[in-house]
């Protein structure tokens, strides 16, 4: 895997599915399955209207990759395909100091993989490695929030038996003419 780290999380599924779950140290020697998921993501997500941009996707799988302490990118496969990923970051509290907390900025699970059995455990891996990072870096929350406009009761329903609490919301209201 070119320098990435060892596979962290092995299993396999009723469906003949063996997912594999690894934090990527050198996530930019996977750019091209990173950006895959991410295109994926963005054309059925509430955002598709936009021009989706790879070289944006690079950047920050790059930037990541240059600080692993502050940066945390996941990459499942299901027989050495990629069908998920997750980048989160931390840092302290915006208005706070001492206490360092970590956000999801995105998780991505192929809509193939995710509407299937093998889905729910692609998103757990994902999340579990998430927390395991989390955990590793002293952070005291995780904040996942979720503006895909994907599957959101789906979502809600599986965060919540997760142990992760709703403490507010995502609202949008579209002012410009693209419908």
């Amino acid at each position: 895997m070119g320098g990435n780290s060892t596979t962290n999380s092995r299993g396999t599924s009723r469906g003949g599915s063996a997912l594999s779950f690894e934090v990527l140290d050198h996530a930019e020697n996977r750019l091209d399955d990173l950006v895959a998921l991410a295109r994926a993501a963005h054309g059925e997500s509430r955002l598709s209207y936009i021009t989706f941009a790879p070289q944006k996707v690079e950047t920050i799988i790059r930037r990541a990759s240059q600080d692993t302490k502050r940066h945390g990118i996941m990459l499942c496969t299901d027989r050495g395909k990629p069908v998920g990923a997750a980048y989160c970051s931390i840092g302290e509290y915006h208005i706070g100091e001492g206490t360092l907390v970590t956000t999801i900025h995105n998780i991505n699970v192929l809509p193939e993989k995710r509407h299937g059995l093998s889905g729910g455990k692609v998103a757990l891996g994902l999340l579990r490695g998430i927390e395991t990072w989390s955990h590793a870096r002293n952070a005291q929350e995780i904040f996942f929030h979720v503006t895909s406009g994907v599957d959101l009761a789906r979502t809600h329903k599986f965060i919540k038996r997760l142990g992760y609490q709703f403490i507010g919301g995502s609202y949008a209201k579209s002012v410009g003419s693209h419908n």
